[in-house]
């Protein structure tokens, strides 16, 4: 239920707070009196777009603020939105600033425009002389059919497996893409993951080659510089070791003379012996240097393979290593492709064979229920001043679809002698505004959550007939919250809560107001003026 509505701002209404109530709310006023404020504030809480021409004049920020009693807790806790407490209505409120920029607020937490226009949505449908011309549509007629009946579940569920089988059809249409590639793209990874395993590149391998290049290539030069280091540790003239080793027994001798001068004896000893072992690498080092030209062209190809391969596949060899997995991964599904195609196929048929029956059952219970849907409409109408009316649920069967094998067509007849045809070759906008209230009147059992606005759904009829329009607004009213706009006194005569807008000048401009009529004599004066027996 929509309990409270409040406005700043907002066209002609400076600022406005209605508390609205169970039942038959009746909205009435002169014509350009600002009635249409309102339903611009409701339009806005309902996710509309928003246009900054409707803040009023002088102002630069319009607000529009809503409590509203029926609401999803799922839907705000799937958003992340903090309940009001227990039994206190859902506070929503919506900004729009003269600069174009929206706020949304649900529970004072912001919000996007199009969560709000969900939520909110949940709690306010709002019917108008467009929402009578969309009767026209198949797939409107076939919500409110399923509505009747109450196969919304099955409808949720047929609509998942459904597309749980077009996944599978585009998957099996990739498969069946695969297969006719298949030779030409088996062949391509086969030779990509010869030529990977070839060069079967090791981590770490590629810095090690460069370092043993460096040295091969420099070889001599290390060869011709050690020769020289161990010559004058060893050899020439004054050969460095064995004049250390000089050095060190003639200290070694003097000990007996001086016993201090051990540690110095011993320094000695330690260095002929550290350098001795340098003498013995450097040796060891020459002998094993390795000077062929061959080693170093094997050396030499192997890293322009490794580039070669760098360059192909544009990686790393990390990458190349993921790269070869890809690879046998993607040849062993190849090599499995024809069973798994078969596996797919199979599956397919048992979905589709699985949705068909699905698809009948709902078929089914469609037919039966339309029988008695168009047997309560047909009550219903000629109940409102309708006494020729004719009207058929015509149901024919359409390739599979999200929602079923199902065409649906009402069909509609108001004169006598004439066949019924579809809504858009003959209704008038009058006995679509009564077949949509005929609908809603039968559904309302189905549909007792929430507020039902309707705006001047009385349009295109004449008095007689708005007295009955008044009296199933009324008795709708008694399984949900109706608001309605109208001009009618036959119909706002069946008010539980009446509202009068009117519109007066401050400082030269205009502005509406709202407020109810709740003693007796203020809405006979509201009466006499619908009648035109009192002048403005």
């Amino acid at each position: 239920m929509l309990a409270f509505l409040k406005i700043e701002n907002l066209v002609l209404v400076q600022k406005a707070e209605i508390f609205f109530g169970p039942g038959l709310n009746i909205i009435t006023g002169e014509t350009g009196s600002g009635k249409s404020a309102f339903l611009s504030a409701i339009r806005l809480l309902c996710g509309e777009r928003a246009d900054p021409q409707q803040i009023r004049k002088g102002a630069s920020l319009a607000i529009v603020e809503a409590s509203l009693s029926f609401f999803s807790p799922e839907l705000l806790a799937e958003e992340g939105i903090s309940l009001p407490e227990t039994g206190q209505p859902l506070r929503v409120r919506r900004e729009i600033h003269l600069s174009g920029k929206n706020r949304c607020f649900i529970e004072d937490q912001q919000t996007s425009l199009s969560f709000l226009k969900k939520c909110v949505g949940s709690s306010i449908e709002r019917v108008d002389q467009s929402s009578s011309h969309s009767l026209s549509s198949s797939d409107e007629q076939r919500r409110l059919l399923d509505i009747y009946a109450q196969i919304g579940d099955e409808i949720t569920s047929f609509a998942r497996a459904y597309a749980e089988e077009q996944a599978k059809v585009a998957e099996l249409e990739g498969l069946i893409q695969a297969q006719m590639q298949k030779e030409k793209t088996l062949e391509w990874a086969n030779r990509d993951l010869t030529l990977i395993q070839e060069i079967d590149w090791k981590p770490e391998e590629e810095e090690s080659l460069a370092q043993e290049h460096h040295r091969l290539i420099h070889s001599q030069e290390l060869a011709e510089k050690i020769g020289s280091a161990s010559f004058l540790l060893n050899e020439g003239d004054l050969p460095f070791l064995p004049s250390l080793k000089r050095c060190h027994l003639s200290l070694e001798s003097c000990i007996r003379f001086d016993a201090k001068l051990q540690p110095l004896a011993d320094a000695l000893k330690s260095a002929f012996l550290e350098l001795q072992e340098v003498g013995s690498s450097l040796q060891s080092y020459t002998d094993g240097l390795e000077t062929d030209p061959r080693r170093l062209s094997a050396i030499e190809e192997r890293i322009a393979a490794i580039e070669a391969l760098k360059r192909r596949f544009g990686t790393d060899q990390k990458g190349i290593d993921q790269l070869k997995e890809t690879l046998t991964a993607q040849i062993d599904k190849l090599v499995r492709l024809d069973d798994e195609l078969a596996t797919k196929k199979q599956e397919l048929e048992q979905i589709r064979a699985k949705n068909k029956t699905l698809a009948e059952e709902i078929s089914g219970k469609r037919k039966r229920a339309a029988q008695n849907f168009q047997f309560d409409l047909l009550f219903q109408l000629k109940s409102l001043n309708l006494p020729h009316v004719q009207l058929a649920i015509d149901l024919q069967e359409r390739p599979m679809a999200s929602q079923g094998i199902d065409e649906i067509q009402f069909l509609f007849s108001a004169n006598p002698g004439l066949p019924p045809l579809p809504l858009d070759q003959c209704a008038s906008g009058g006995e679509l505004s009564r077949l949509l209230l005929a609908i809603k009147t039968t559904l309302s059992e189905n549909e007792k959550n929430g507020c039902l606005i309707f705006d001047e759904i009385d349009s295109n009829v004449g008095g007689q007939t708005a007295a009955i329009l008044g009296d199933r607004l009324k008795n709708l009213g008694s399984s949900r919250q109706v608001i309605c706009v109208t001009h009618f006194v036959q119909v706002a005569r069946c008010a539980s809560h009446h509202f009068l807008v009117s519109k007066s000048q401050e400082n030269g401009i205009a502005s509406t107001h709202i407020s109810p009529l709740i003693k007796e004599v203020d809405r006979q004066t509201e009466y006499s003026r619908m009648l035109g027996k009192i002048e403005n």
